[in-house]
């Protein structure tokens, strides 16, 4: 059997071509945009919030985005906040929405060393008399917040965004196991849904 040189190359070359063709096709099929999908997804977000603030002590629900200008967020840059989502339970009224009020807002020292410690840790525990002066603390107070718990849902490939959520109660300090059981699960499902939109991102 005699060994050709060009044949093997040509063969090679067919070889890579289907190889890249494969891929191409996976990437195509993979960034595909099922928009039913995607606002099912939006769907669920509010649904699964809805139901923290009507089971548990946690009064108000709500995710936010956090990035910087443009590119990774690094030291010589500035954190802004926006809020997304909210949701709220409360009979009487005392509780008012802020979702308009977080906008692009310029986080400060306290907020940053909360941030921080909820993407080293995967959340962070919050008790409103014990805060540092801030805005967010200026905010709980006024609308009498006395706990909070902040959680990672996902951050972008490229570092640029984080999305994540708070869970904040106007009742007590302390969750009960039942509590801690719907939240948990909660959080496991949004987890869930924002990594699956990473690649929109």
């Amino acid at each position: 059997m005699n060994f050709s040189l060009s044949e093997f190359l040509a063969g090679s070359a067919m070889g890579i071509v289907v190889k890249e063709g494969i891929s191409y096709w996976k990437r195509k099929t993979e960034t595909k945009i099922d928009l039913a999908q995607n606002t099912k997804d939006i769907s669920n977000v509010h649904r699964i919030m809805e139901n923290v603030v009507n089971t548990t002590f946690y009064n108000r629900f709500m995710v936010f985005v956090g990035e910087d200008s443009a590119g990774v967020l690094a030291a010589g840059k500035n954190l802004y906040v926006t809020a997304q989502y909210e949701k709220i339970y409360s009979e009487d009224g005392d509780i008012k929405p802020i979702i308009d009020t977080i906008q692009r807002w310029k986080a400060d020292t306290a907020y940053y060393e909360m941030f921080s410690k909820m993407l080293a840790d995967g959340s962070v525990k919050i008790k409103t008399s014990e805060m540092p002066q801030s805005r967010l603390k200026d905010i709980y107070l006024m609308q009498g917040v006395k706990s909070c718990k902040v959680y990672h849902l996902m951050t972008t490939n490229d570092n640029s965004k984080v999305f994540y959520c708070s869970v904040a109660s106007t009742i007590r300090e302390e969750a009960t196991d039942e509590d801690r059981v719907v939240i948990g699960s909660a959080i496991d499902k949004l987890i869930d849904i924002f990594n699956r939109h990473k690649k929109f991102y």
